[in-house]
């Protein structure tokens, strides 16, 4: 069943304040509720990811866990995208909405706002705002805080060991987010290089598929391995471009 979410919620603009992409952006999102049952998973994995990029841009939060199936395949329809600018992406979705609907025009109808399709919104929370003083280990490295990540370790040495719902250490928040001030204050730290979460991916696998050069050298430098997880993947196979395939074969 579709979830019921606002029309355009992050959207503060009536239609004569967008420029005609995004007034035809918002206009093809809503008709994609319309014909939904006429998609195939592909086709709406497809408009999914485009619409996460035109509306977040890059792809910025860690691959779900093992157990979520679908919001992997989310995750990798979006994260697929990589620096893809919003406009394009706004461009291509309108493409895509046109060629799976030809007879679509693009035109306002009456339709309840309440309803929208749940393939136009990654379900999360959001991170809450915290002060300096309640910042976990998780938090500064995600936050790329190295000192205060060097910090907190210093202070307390077990909770280098510290995870969250899904397995991620601090080494796996600072590799997904290529925050390399707190990857290597955690590195330099103690913390396990070759530490896995759930799915049985090393921080090296988070670097190696987000595409970050910088993060992926140091885990290499600091001895990270390429160990396969569980669905038989190295940070090898997952690697998002060919100069991060370069530093992982050498």
């Amino acid at each position: 069943m579709a979830e019921a979410l606002p029309e355009y919620p992050d959207s503060d603009f009536s239609e004569d304040d967008q420029s005609p992409l995004e007034v035809s952006f918002n206009k093809a999102s809503d008709h994609v509720r319309k014909i939904t049952t006429k998609l195939n998973n592909n086709q709406l994995l497809e408009l999914y990811g485009l619409y996460k990029q035109s509306t977040e841009g890059k792809c910025n939060i860690p691959r779900p866990g093992w157990l979520d199936g679908k919001g992997r395949k989310k995750w990798e329809a979006w994260r697929s995208l990589v620096d893809m600018p919003s406009d394009e992406a706004k461009q291509k979705y309108i493409d895509l909405v046109q060629k799976y609907d030809p007879e679509c025009e693009l035109v306002e109808e009456a339709v309840p706002k309440q309803q929208w399709v749940a393939v136009s919104s990654l379900q999360r929370s959001p991170e809450p705002d915290l002060s300096h003083d309640e910042l976990s280990l998780l938090d500064a490295a995600r936050e790329n805080m190295g000192e205060l990540v060097s910090k907190l370790i210093s202070k307390n040495p077990a909770i280098k060991a510290q995870r969250d719902k899904d397995g991620l250490t601090a080494l796996h928040w600072a590799a997904d987010r290529n925050a390399t001030s707190a990857l290597e204050a955690a590195i330099q730290s103690g913390c396990d290089i070759n530490a896995m979460d759930n799915s049985g991916q090393t921080a090296l696998h988070y670097a190696a598929s987000c595409g970050h050069v910088n993060s992926t050298q140091i885990l290499i430098k600091a001895g990270a391995k390429l160990f396969k997880d569980e669905d038989d993947c190295s940070p090898l196979d997952l690697a998002a471009d060919e100069e991060i395939r370069n530093i992982l074969s050498a």
